[in-house]
């Protein structure tokens, strides 16, 4: 008979929030940014899924830089302004030499496709757009091509409105998140204890618990979105922000 367990493969602590968080699926990579609170500038780090250090906070030089993506080994930079979401500013950064491939002022960062960023000039509000090359930053006019986005695994769970037999007698305490593991399925929900919150996951087969698991213990908020998952590797951060904690069912 199979044994099932649910094994931790990696804890990342920040010494600041965390802001944002994106993946590259393909290359095994993860960025995340982090934000200081006093100064708020960014810092941006690199690990893999196994979680060791590719990058270790690379700092921005101006508080508007925002992580975009991630793509081909490089980090996709953008400028966001007050008062906009978006405003004209594109960095490309090589993550294993921390080259600067791209550093331009003109341009206004529209979308990510695979091996290309597409992208407008400041001074130009309609018409024709560039694309810029993510290993070379060559800029050039936008091809006659077909836009794909990168390949992605990410999967999220779903806030479930079933609860199985084996899970009734447990205090959840809703919302339910499902997703599915191969042929089995990963159940995650909140648990209070001592006027604070635990995060379980139970893996389960069509009829009885396969494991069981508290991820994270002693929470003084419930978590909104518990988790992402690539493939059989789960994701999840921090109530406080400051960890990113990954388990392999």
């Amino acid at each position: 008979m199979t044994k099932y367990t649910t094994k931790k493969v990696f804890e990342k602590t920040f010494s600041s929030n965390i802001w944002k968080i994106e993946v590259d699926s393909v290359s095994s990579l993860i960025a995340v940014e982090t934000r200081d609170l006093a100064t708020t500038l960014a810092a941006f780090h690199v690990f893999d899924f196994l979680g060791n250090c590719i990058m270790s906070s690379y700092l921005a030089n101006e508080r508007e830089w925002t992580l975009d993506a991630i793509q081909n080994g490089h980090l996709i930079l953008k400028k966001v302004g007050e008062n906009t979401p978006v405003q004209e500013g594109i960095q490309i950064i090589c993550i294993k030499t921390k080259e600067v491939i791209l550093l331009s002022y003109d341009y206004v960062l529209l979308d990510v496709y695979q091996d290309f960023i597409h992208a407008r000039h400041r001074n130009i509000a309609s018409g024709p757009s560039v694309e810029i090359d993510i290993l070379t930053g060559n800029i050039e006019p936008l091809q006659n091509r077909k836009f794909q986005f990168s390949l992605n695994k990410i999967q999220f769970p779903i806030a479930s409105q079933y609860i199985p037999e084996f899970l009734k007698t447990e205090p959840i305490i809703e919302p339910l998140w499902l997703s599915k593991c191969g042929e089995q399925y990963l159940w995650c929900y909140h648990k209070k204890t001592d006027e604070k919150f635990n995060v379980i996951f139970t893996l389960s087969d069509l009829n009885q618990i396969l494991d069981c698991k508290v991820i994270l213990e002693g929470m003084e908020k419930m978590i909104p979105q518990p988790y992402f998952q690539i493939e059989k590797q789960l994701f999840l951060m921090s109530y406080n922000k400051r960890k990113i904690i990954s388990y392999l069912v």
